[in-house]
This record gives C-alpha cells, sequence and structure tokens, in this order.
C-alpha cells in the first residue's frame, strides 16, 4: 500500500505508486507520453483508489523495444513474449514490482489528437502530462467497463472540460456510429446537468 504522500510501501519497500509515476515520467523525457486511467481522471473528478498506471505512449510500437529498455532503468519489467506482445498489439500490461502498467503505443490518428490534447498538471515534485478530460472520456467509452460509465458521470457532474462533438466523432470513428457505446455516450453527454 502507498502512504498517500509518495512514500515507500513499508510492507514491501517498494517505491509507493506515486513515486513510479515520477519515475517513469522522468525516464521518458525523450518520448512524447501521457497518463490516463485514475490518474488523469483525479484531475477531472473526485480522485478514485487506483493500483495500476495506464500509459499513452506517443510512438508507434516499433518503438516498444527502446521504450521498454527506458522503462528498464527504473524497475519497469516485461518477458520477451510480453514485448512481443506490446510490437504486435501496440498494447499490452508491464510491471513495476507489484504494480501493473497499461501502455497504449500510437497506431491511429486518435493518437496523435489525445498527445496533442495532452496537459502538464503538478504531480508532488514536478508536473506530469494527462490526457484532456474529452480523450479520456473517449478511453473510457471505447473500453466500456462499467466503472468507465461511472468515472465519464464523475467527470461531467464536476464540469470537465469535454469537447462532446469531439468526444463523440472519436468514439464513432472508433467504435463505429451504430455502435451502442457511441449511443450511450451520446446520450450521457446529452443529459442536463
Amino acid at each position: 500500500m502507498t502512504d498517500g504522500a509518495g512514500g515507500t510501501d513499508g510492507s514491501r519497500g517498494e517505491p509507493s505508486l506515486p513515486q513510479k509515476v515520477v519515475a517513469i515520467h522522468r525516464c521518458l523525457q525523450q518520448v512524447e507520453h501521457s497518463f490516463g486511467g485514475a490518474l488523469a481522471l483525479a484531475y477531472y473528478a473526485e480522485p478514485r483508489a487506483t493500483h495500476d498506471i495506464d500509459l499513452n505512449l506517443f510512438v508507434g510500437a516499433d518503438r516498444a523495444v527502446a521504450v521498454m529498455d527506458s522503462l528498464g532503468a527504473v524497475g519497469v519489467e516485461a518477458d520477451g513474449p510480453a514485448v512481443e506482445r506490446l510490437v504486435r498489439d501496440g498494447q499490452g500490461r508491464v510491471w513495476f514490482g507489484r504494480t501493473p502498467i497499461d501502455l497504449f503505443f500510437a497506431y491511429d490518428p486518435f493518437h496523435d489528437a489525445a498527445r496533442a490534447g495532452s496537459r502538464p498538471v503538478p504531480f508532488l515534485d514536478t508536473e506530469i502530462p494527462i490526457l484532456s478530460a474529452t480523450h479520456l472520456t473517449v478511453c473510457k467509452a471505447v473500453f466500456d467497463r462499467p466503472k468507465d460509465w461511472v468515472d465519464i458521470d464523475a467527470m461531467l457532474a464536476l464540469d470537465a472540460p469535454i469537447d462532446a462533438g469531439e468526444a463523440l466523432r472519436w468514439v464513432g470513428r472508433i467504435a463505429g456510429d451504430a455502435d451502442r457505446r457511441f449511443d450511450r455516450l451520446a446520450a450521457v453527454l446529452s443529459t442536463p446537468r
């Protein structure tokens, strides 16, 4: 467990989740990236607990080996098959101690838009880049887990700066405008608050 202030997990001597986030950010200074998931959500809605790190890498999966070399310098581990999956699928899970890190490489124009929309936010003693509220909403709608819709509602409840038209365009492009995820997002975004 983290101590909430960036200290180590006393039971394992492992860096805390916030320390891992900063270490990842610092080792990737030469790779455009942005944090998503619950880390980004905390800047647009009430923070919720998380045990993983979602990391968007704005480079192609052909750079996965180089990215993993950089991440390996701070303790992130991935075996050969995991790196092969990253290259093949453009996304995958690796580990930083007991913390899962979900990596998402760029392979679609959406990733270019997400890169352009990323913004720096204060985090511990530095700043880290996070996805915009709009692009985070797109990711959550596409993933379509129950908690993703709760997160979208939480962002809307606090008037997060979500560009509804842009979010719907991307979800329509990724999932199709006849997909139920598109319909659900359209309904959620049009509900008066």
